[in-house]
């Protein structure tokens, strides 16, 4: 079977770049393009980036997005977003593409509370809903905007007036009882032939910005299995999608939402062996997927990673032994992966060192091949290291002196051996 063009749109947010870091190094996988619409991290995520998209509202998206679709050839996308998902899922034709979790009434009803709610009436897990004009029958209770998620704009009232105003600036807003227990994200996998293969619940420890950035997995009981399933059941779904949960009062567990997407700390399970975006490719192509789970991890905790673009075209990468690619005795990994990235990418790599045995026998001795380096400079007490650099070049060397002096040749871009995690992809 051929491999996969796979386009994930937009691309700048924590959902894509779990989705970039999932399939990065699938064999499936031909281009793994990235597209936006405005200027984000995802030309971080993707090395393949279109950052020119017109926004989804715009008269001349449809036309090119799908001329998009078919000069690259695209066969998979992923939506990132709620809006956009619904959006892609309503066009008539995506050039023949297939849309992750892109059924046209799933993703309409999954986007608003209201129609989720209403899909689900009947079920003892949906909360309390307020019509408008109810008045309700115990505080507080929560105001939510049909169309939001990650948290955002969501209120508690806890009288009339504070009700009354929050109805006048939350847009298109929602009231449903107050859930005071515990919350989860239940990530889930619907293959191909309408069943659940995984469903796997984790908490929301600690929040930012809506995401989710400690969260440990919890067992998935017969109560969440049930939801899970009977969620399944009233909607079309197929590939990985998402639900979210919260106690009442009683320890019962009522459903927040319903996403036919990717969530941002999906990344749960990946950590866990189960690789969701990667099913969905393996099911695309027809084949039965069987989540394959490590017991060893329980726990994931996450922080801001932070890149850096510059705009040096640099051809050249000069590196120093001694406490820069090796330290303490032990080789430093994050330059060695700078290394090999830059190596990927048709930079020629130099090892420029004063490093008092012979060079090569001390890589040797640290398992590091000196076939990495197309140069291996070894200079003399006394002798400059910016006399033997030529720009454009990255130069990386803990001491400062010899970064101040190479500093002055034109176009060397001088780092410490802290500020390589950086440039790493």
């Amino acid at each position: 079977m051929k491999k996969l063009n796979v386009l994930v749109f937009p691309c700048g947010s924590e959902n894509a770049g779990e989705i970039a870091q999932s399939l990065r190094y699938s064999l499936h996988v031909n281009r793994l393009i990235g597209a936006s619409s405005c200027e984000d991290h995802g030309r971080f995520h993707f090395a393949d980036y279109i950052g020119d998209v017109p926004f989804i509202h715009a008269p001349n998206f449809e036309a090119y997005f799908n001329d998009l679709l078919t000069t690259h050839q695209i066969d998979v996308i992923f939506a990132t977003h709620d809006t956009v998902c619904e959006k892609l899922a309503e066009m008539d034709a995506l050039e023949g593409c297939y849309l992750v979790n892109g059924d046209r009434l799933t993703t309409r009803i999954a986007r608003r509370k209201s129609l989720t709610y209403s899909a689900f009436a009947d079920a003892d897990w949906l909360p309390k809903v307020y019509q408008p004009g109810e008045k309700p029958k115990s505080w507080p209770v929560i105001v939510k905007p049909d169309c939001g998620q990650g948290g955002n704009g969501v209120a508690l009232a806890h009288n009339d007036e504070q009700l009354a105003q929050l109805m006048s600036s939350v847009d298109m807003p929602v009231v449903v009882e107050y859930l005071p227990g515990r919350e989860l994200t239940v990530d889930c996998f619907t293959n191909r032939h309408g069943e659940v293969v995984w469903a796997g619940p984790r908490t929301r420890e600690r929040v930012r910005a809506g995401i989710a950035m400690r969260s440990q997995s919890v067992p998935l009981d017969e109560e969440i299995s049930a939801i899970a399933h009977e969620i399944n059941a009233g909607l079309t779904l197929r590939g990985p999608w998402f639900f979210q949960l919260k106690q009442d009062s009683h320890g019962r567990w009522k459903l927040l939402e319903i996403s036919c997407r990717v969530a941002g700390t999906m990344v749960a399970q990946r950590a866990r062996g189960v690789n969701l975006p990667l099913m969905a490719l393996h099911d695309f192509m027809g084949r039965d997927v069987v989540p394959l789970v490590t017991p060893h991890v329980t726990v994931i905790d996450r922080a801001i990673k932070t890149n850096v673009l510059t705009s040096l075209q640099y051809q050249r990468v000069y590196v120093d032994l001694d406490d820069t690619l090796i330290i303490d005795g032990q080789p430093n990994a994050s330059v060695l992966a700078f290394l090999y990235q830059s190596r990927a990418t048709g930079k020629s790599i130099h090892l420029i060192t004063r490093h008092e045995k012979k060079p090569v026998d001390t890589l040797n001795h640290m398992a590091i091949s000196p076939l990495l380096f197309d140069e291996i400079i070894h200079l003399q007490e006394g002798q400059k290291k910016s006399f033997y650099i030529t720009g454009p070049a990255v130069f990386i060397d803990n001491y400062f002196p010899e970064r101040l002096d190479v500093a002055q040749q034109k176009d060397v871009l001088v780092l410490d051996v802290d500020a390589v995690n950086f440039y790493l992809a």
